[in-house]
């Protein structure tokens, strides 16, 4: 590979995350509603948790979607102007099938960081990144796989 291969990608939606974190929200707030004094500190701490996170999400989901370059170089990966060396990665993770998510899992994380997670505009460029995994021993994984935030 002399010449880098450049394929264009967007981050997740995550809907479904979106959707669960609403519905914690609601059920908190119900709790919130019906709990006795005693309680009211912990029910309103949790339940401001969840509200921060589905803030974050919400502005994921709608505002943070711009696509970005994924570059392929012999001996590292360029994701949206991050450097990921071929020996720093553990494994490459693909879910789903219609639209594929794919987690890149750096070696010594037990999560996929958010920033590793991208959706490639164009199907086909699947087959070029389980290439390049595989020219390198990278482990692929067509399973689901936890991210952090």
């Amino acid at each position: 590979m002399k010449d880098p291969i450049v394929c264009n990608a967007k981050a997740p939606a995550e809907k479904m995350y979106l959707a669960a974190i609403s519905v914690n929200v609601m059920l908190w707030i119900y709790i919130f509603t019906q709990a006795d004094f005693l309680h009211i500190f912990i029910t309103s701490a949790i339940l401001g948790l969840f509200i921060v996170v589905e803030i974050i999400l919400i502005y994921r989901a709608f505002a943070a979607r711009k696509s970005f370059d994924i570059i392929y170089n012999q001996d590292s990966l360029i994701i949206n102007n991050r450097t990921i060396a071929s020996d720093h990665i553990k494994t490459v993770f693909v879910r789903g099938y219609f639209t594929p998510v794919i987690g890149i899992r750096p070696k010594g994380n037990v999560l996929v960081p958010y920033k590793n997670c991208f959706r490639f505009e164009n199907v086909n460029d699947i087959k070029t990144l389980t290439e390049w995994a595989e020219q390198r021993q990278i482990k692929v994984a067509h399973k689901n796989f936890q991210r952090w935030l």
